[in-house]
């Protein structure tokens, strides 16, 4: 049986600006990157390359729509299917 841990998905967070992404996007729902852009003081390069680490590390999920696409967070945990632990903490002091 697979052990279940948290410590990719802890350790992609640990950088304040993809903790800062995954806030947003948990509290305003799935975004485009000028949306992310708009709202966070980064740039878009930097947006973006957060976005597709967090995407490949299971936090966020990806849609396309014509031209656009869409980030927000993924609701189960990418290990176990389960609902994310992350979606549900509170990270504020």
């Amino acid at each position: 049986m697979k052990t279940v841990t948290c410590n990719h998905c802890f350790s992609n967070l640990a950088v304040d600006s993809r903790l800062q992404i995954f806030l947003f996007l948990r509290d305003h729902g799935k975004k485009t990157v000028s949306e992310v852009v708009q709202q966070l003081s980064l740039s878009q390069p930097t947006i973006s390359y957060h976005l597709k680490n967090m995407q490949q590390a299971g936090l966020l999920t990806r849609q396309k729509v014509g031209k656009k696409i869409y980030y927000a967070v993924n609701k189960n945990c990418p290990n176990n299917h389960q609902v994310c632990t992350f979606k549900q903490m509170d990270f504020t002091n």
